[in-house]
């Protein structure tokens, strides 16, 4: 028998807890090449190279 398995019925793998008072970063213009060449460079995801940042992927595509 084929179990289902759902967001219920799996445990919970990775928990992401945000504390402080949630600042914005100032990202100089050099950081911020240097970042998205670093995705070209590299060939790992945006996703990847995003979170080794802190950054959620949307903020690279922004």
């Amino acid at each position: 028998m084929d179990t289902v398995h759902t967001a219920i019925t799996e445990p919970v793998r990775r928990l992401e807890v945000f504390t402080g008072a949630g600042r914005r970063r100032k990202w100089s213009d050099e950081d911020k090449a240097r970042i998205v060449a670093e995705i070209v460079a590299s060939g790992d995801s945006v996703c990847s190279v995003a979170r080794r940042h802190g950054l959620s992927p949307q903020q690279l595509f922004g």
